[in-house]
């Protein structure tokens, strides 16, 4: 064959593959405009989570009323304990994220109304809620710019969505388990042992648990999706996804809190002691472990980390940083299993068939048939809907950032757990 064909078949040869190369990239940027976009799903997860939140909290309020109305002290401190603690927390971290923003040059100063309303939600104790509403503010607006076809400005309006979205599920995470969370066991407890007796408040203290379960629950998915969403090396969580995960995680917390709530109805000092002694452990194997965080940027705020994580494995399981879980979840589940055992096996012996038969059996088979139902939704979301692998738009975040300078505010809020749920 003569040079010429030769250099006639490598240019043909490099010619096709600089074609592939660029019908590749413009798939590519196509992928990264696509999800870029604010839609209906992130509306409704947004929408969800503050319905939960206000639903949540009426409960609690107005159950504290009605135990004070009725001259039962003791929930009704404890009710306005957890309702009062865990708001004056959340107000405090949002306050902290906000004057560490004022500092962060890369963002554009808030103007004067816009600190007047952050200053009366957090005093209003709705830190999540305003999180949110600014979520929603900047996701409209990068749709309107997307129309406009100003793609700058809209991606860089999407990256202010999202982080505030994970400062929103973050806040929420924590303020679920230190407020739902007691509240559940506690109402669910008042339950349990008032359960021969007609009271009126029956009723409400039913809905309060199940509206506290739906809560952290949804909290859970929400946080999970909103990591996703703001890593851009991940794949996306989509909707089928986020129902099963929704799933998964009401039937593990709703076996968790019947079986801490069983054990209080009868033994409160005990229930005390399991919890105390989980949150010990769990603590000291975090920091321990040293699972470092875009959350902790020293070790004074590692171990204050692993303290309130630690909190929270009370519950359920929040994977602290990117890495394989497998043989985490299944030692996490394996204790959770010993201990919802003990329980149960202290109700069986503490109480009485006979006095309520209904309630002795449908205690236990409840317990049993949602902890197995959590597992069961946790396999099926790992075997069918899990995002597995890395996104093939990896590009987008050097893409993203080099619109401007602004957008290298840490991709993910710099504030929420890096892991592959």
């Amino acid at each position: 064959m003569a040079s010429s064909d030769v250099g006639k078949v490598s240019s043909a040869s490099l010619g096709a593959k600089i074609d592939e190369i660029g019908v590749r990239h413009s798939e590519e940027n196509g992928k990264m405009a696509s999800s870029l976009k604010f839609g209906f799903y992130y509306i409704t997860c947004h929408l969800l989570s503050i319905v939960t939140y206000l639903v949540d909290h009426s409960f609690s309020c107005w159950l504290a009323y009605q135990y004070h109305v009725q001259e039962q002290e003791t929930y009704f401190a404890l009710t306005v304990t957890f309702i009062v603690l865990p708001a004056l927390i959340s107000t405090g971290i949002s306050m902290r994220w906000y004057i560490q923003d004022v500092d962060d040059p890369t963002l554009p100063k808030a103007p004067l109304w816009r600190w007047v309303l952050r200053v009366f939600f957090l005093l209003a104790q709705f830190a999540p809620i305003l999180r949110y509403l600014d979520s929603l503010y900047y996701g409209i607006r990068s749709i309107i710019a997307s129309r406009k076809n100003e793609k700058e400005k809209q991606q860089y309006l999407y990256r202010r969505m999202v982080d505030e979205d994970s400062d929103a599920s973050l806040l929420r995470l924590f303020h679920c388990f230190l407020h739902a969370a007691p509240q559940a066991i506690l109402h669910l407890m008042i339950l349990i042992r008032m359960a021969k007796q007609r009271q009126p408040l029956q009723a409400y203290q039913g809905w309060a648990v199940v509206c506290a379960l739906i809560s952290i629950a949804w909290a859970l998915t929400s946080y999970h999706r909103s990591v996703r969403f703001a890593r851009d090396d991940k794949e996306k969580l989509s909707w089928k996804g986020s129902t099963i995960q929704f799933c998964w995680h009401l039937m593990g917390t709703a076996s968790r809190v019947l079986a801490l709530a069983m054990l209080a109805a009868m033994y409160p000092a005990w229930m005390g002691t399991v919890c105390l002694c989980h949150w010990c452990v769990m603590a000291a194997w975090l920091a321990l472990g040293h699972h470092q965080t875009a959350v902790c940027s020293s070790r004074c705020e590692e171990l204050m980390f692993s303290g309130v994580l630690g909190l929270a494995y009370i519950l359920a399981f929040i994977a602290p940083r990117d890495g394989p879980t497998r043989y985490t979840y299944l030692a996490y589940y394996l204790v959770c299993f010993m201990e919802n055992t003990g329980a149960l096996v202290v109700w069986c012996v503490g109480s009485s068939s006979v006095q309520n038969p209904s309630l002795y059996y449908g205690t236990v088979t409840m317990q049993v048939l949602t902890f197995l139902l959590g597992i069961l939704f946790m396999l099926l979301y790992y075997r069918y809907f899990h995002p597995s692998g890395t996104s093939t738009t990896i590009r987008k975040s050097i893409t993203i950032t080099e619109v401007s300078d602004r957008l290298s505010k840490a991709g993910a809020s710099g504030r929420a757990f890096s892991h592959t749920l």
